[in-house]
C-alpha cells in the first residue's frame, strides 16, 4: 500500500485508514457508478473520498509500472492548480491498494466544498440577468484557465463548482475529477471546441459558449463552430454505434 498524506492533514491519518478499511459510514454519496465518491465526516471536518474502480488487469500493470494512478493524478494536479490560482478542492491525500504485487485501487480525499454544480446551474431561480453573468463569467475563468496552459479532459458540467462571490459581485468557479488534464502550453482552437462538446448543455448553449470565446480571443467564428460541430456530430454517431452494439449483445 502507498500512502501520502499532506503535512498539513497528518492528524487525520487515523481516520483516513478507517475509510481503505471500510470502517466509516458517509453523510453523503454523491456517486455510486463506476467510481464511487462520497462525503465524509472526520474530526469535525467535512471532506471528500473519491474512490477509484478497479482497472482491469492490462491498466493494473501499468498503474504499476508504467505510469501514476489516477488518485496520484488527481492529487498533484490539484497542487498545480492551485500554484497558479485556479480553484479545486484541496487536496488532502491519495493511497493505492496493492494486491499480489499489482495495483488494485486508489482512494483520493480532498476538503468538501459546498458549492453547485454548473451541471444544475440553470435549473434554480437564478434570474435571466444571473444566467448571462454567470455565463459571462465562466467564459472569462475558461480564458484565464486556456491562457494559463491548462486543458481539462473532462471538462463536464458536473465536474465544475461555481459559487457567487459578494466581495467581487461576480461568480467564480472550481474545477473537480481533474486526473485528467493537460499542462504547459495554451490549448489550440480544437482542442478547446473539442472540450467544450464535453459540457453536457443544450446545443444552443454550447454553441453561445463558443461564439463569446472566439469573440474573446478574436479567433475565426466560423472555423471553431465547424470543429465543434464536428465533434459534436462524432460523439453522437459513437453513441448511436453503443446503443446498437449493446442492442444486439442483448438479444444473444
Amino acid at each position: 500500500m502507498k500512502i501520502y498524506i499532506d503535512k498539513k492533514y497528518e492528524h487525520l491519518r487515523s481516520d483516513i485508514m478507517k475509510v481503505v478499511k471500510g470502517d466509516y459510514v458517509a453523510s453523503r454519496v454523491f456517486c455510486h457508478k463506476r467510481n464511487v465518491v462520497e462525503k465524509i465526516s472526520m474530526q469535525g471536518g467535512e471532506y471528500v473520498v473519491k474512490t477509484f474502480k478497479r482497472p482491469n488487469w492490462f491498466n493494473r500493470f501499468a498503474y504499476t509500472y508504467l505510469r501514476k494512478s489516477k488518485a496520484e493524478r488527481a492529487y498533484k494536479n490539484a497542487l498545480r492548480l492551485l500554484e497558479i490560482a485556479i480553484e479545486t478542492p484541496a487536496p488532502v491525500a491519495y493511497i493505492e491498494v496493492y494486491k499480489k504485487g499489482l495495483f488494485s485501487t486508489g482512494y483520493l480525499f480532498t476538503e468538501y466544498v459546498p458549492y453547485n454544480l454548473m451541471r444544475n446551474a440553470y435549473e434554480g431561480d437564478i434570474p435571466d440577468s444571473g444566467r448571462r453573468q454567470l455565463t459571462k463569467d465562466f467564459m472569462e475563468f475558461t480564458l484565464d484557465m486556456h491562457s494559463k496552459g491548462v486543458l481539462p479532459l473532462d471538462f463536464n458540467s458536473a465536474n465544475i463548482f461555481y459559487y457567487y462571490d459578494k466581495d467581487n459581485q461576480g461568480y467564480r468557479f472550481a474545477l473537480t475529477d481533474i486526473n485528467r488534464m493537460r499542462f504547459g502550453k495554451v490549448p489550440s482552437t480544437s482542442a478547446v471546441m473539442r472540450s467544450f462538446e464535453q459540457f453536457g448543455v443544450s446545443v444552443e448553449g454550447l454553441y453561445k459558449l463558443a461564439v463569446y470565446y472566439c469573440a474573446r480571443k478574436k479567433i475565426d467564428i466560423e472555423y471553431s463552430i465547424f470543429i465543434f460541430m464536428y465533434h459534436r456530430m462524432r460523439s453522437r454517431i459513437k453513441r448511436a454505434f453503443k446503443r446498437k452494439a449493446k442492442a444486439k449483445l442483448h438479444l444473444w
